[in-house]
């Protein structure tokens, strides 16, 4: 394989999932849903189990790739830089427009480095991040059959449980570390036995394959909206089951609902089927982070879907989820034409003589309290 072009497939995947979590945000923050009736609403909740795979994809391609990877602290840095960037570049904006008023005390704290309000899939990540050279270790020490009853064991304790009892000791609606060690895990599984290789799919054909992969995505979405509309009207008509219900109609969107975690799981597997070698589907991967980023800042998503027409108006008619559509578009290009005018920016710095002398003063000291034997 051609070194200088990396596994284009997944590089899309990551698009697409990105593309995936501004649509759900756009509906989510937008609350098309509690301002849509009758087919729109409908619309607006299969778009939103369609999508749901968002979070769980990015995750799975970080075990795909990270379990064979030694840690790297400069990746670090390089998701705390582009967070704060991008704290700072919202405040530039929206202060000056009115849009938001903060005193100079706040502003210190907005831009802080110990400021963890924001981007919780930042934060999180990278305390996943940090865990991963354990993880690495345990994955390596197992045998394929010890990996598989690990697999199913938190499966049942960390999705399928949750799913129908919920409660404190088992509450997970997947945004929190263990969901994304959960996950982290099964792309390392995919990586080391990759489901085509599989007992029941190895005879299977690429075509068949995919076919199959596509039809439990979409029975996973039927499922998850047919027990959902199903809770609604029987969590009145059973009390036994009652809660049950209450808890399967509130965690439809949860990233750890089984059926989202099958259809995460298929839907990264079909990636995986796809032979694509291409710059630019690489180039516009290496661009998501920082479309995430400036879309979904704290005080930008406030104001963001007011200002695009999105919230705060009854809908009524299905053409405004082809509007939809099109602000998701429209906030995916301009967020990445930004990132990609950042990128510009910092490899200018970076190439800096003064950078390179902080940097190899940074890594001396580093080297020193041992880290890198990561």
């Amino acid at each position: 394989m051609n070194k200088s072009v990396r596994n284009s497939n997944y590089e899309l995947l990551r698009i697409v999932a990105m593309f995936y979590i501004i649509l759900f945000h756009v509906i989510l923050h937008g609350k098309v849903m509690e301002n849509s009736f009758g087919t729109v609403s409908a619309l607006a909740l299969f778009i939103k189990c369609i999508t749901i795979v968002h979070v769980n994809s990015f995750i799975l391609i970080t075990g795909y790739f990270q379990c064979k990877s030694s840690f790297k602290f400069s990746k670090v840095w390089r998701l705390v830089n582009a967070s704060l960037f991008y704290k700072i570049l919202v405040l530039l904006i929206l202060i000056p427009l009115g849009v938001i008023t903060l005193n100079y005390l706040q502003i210190i704290k907005e831009v802080s480095f110990f400021n963890i309000r924001q981007y919780w899939f930042i934060k999180t990540y990278i305390f996943l991040y940090f865990l991963t050279p354990f993880i690495n270790k345990l994955i390596n020490n197992m045998s394929k059959g010890e990996f598989t009853k690990l697999l199913l064991t938190l499966f049942v304790i960390l999705s399928l449980i949750p799913y129908l009892v919920g409660m404190e000791e088992f509450d997970n609606n997947g945004l929190n570390l263990y969901n994304m060690v959960f996950m982290y895990l099964i792309g390392a599984y995919l990586r080391f036995y990759p489901l085509d290789k599989s007992y029941l799919f190895k005879k299977c054909s690429k075509q068949l394959f995919q076919v199959i992969l596509i039809s439990i995505c979409i029975m996973c979405i039927i499922f998850n909206v047919s027990i959902l509309f199903t809770s609604y009207v029987c969590r009145d008509l059973n009390l036994i089951f009652r809660d049950i219900y209450i808890r399967v109609s509130s965690g439809y969107w949860y990233y750890s609902n089984p059926f989202v975690v099958i259809q995460s799981v298929a839907f990264f597997a079909l990636f995986g089927t796809f032979n694509l070698k291409s710059k630019f589907i690489n180039k516009v991967s290496s661009l998501t982070l920082g479309i995430y980023l400036l879309h979904d800042n704290m005080y930008m998503s406030q104001n963001l879907y007011d200002f695009l027409g999105v919230k705060g108006k009854p809908i009524y008619s299905s053409r405004f989820i082809l509007y939809i559509l099109g602000v998701t578009i429209l906030i995916f290009v301009v967020c990445a034409l930004v990132e990609w005018l950042r990128q510009i920016i910092f490899k200018f710095i970076y190439n800096r003589k003064i950078s390179k002398k902080i940097r190899d003063k940074y890594n001396n000291w580093i080297h020193t309290l041992k880290f890198t034997s990561y």
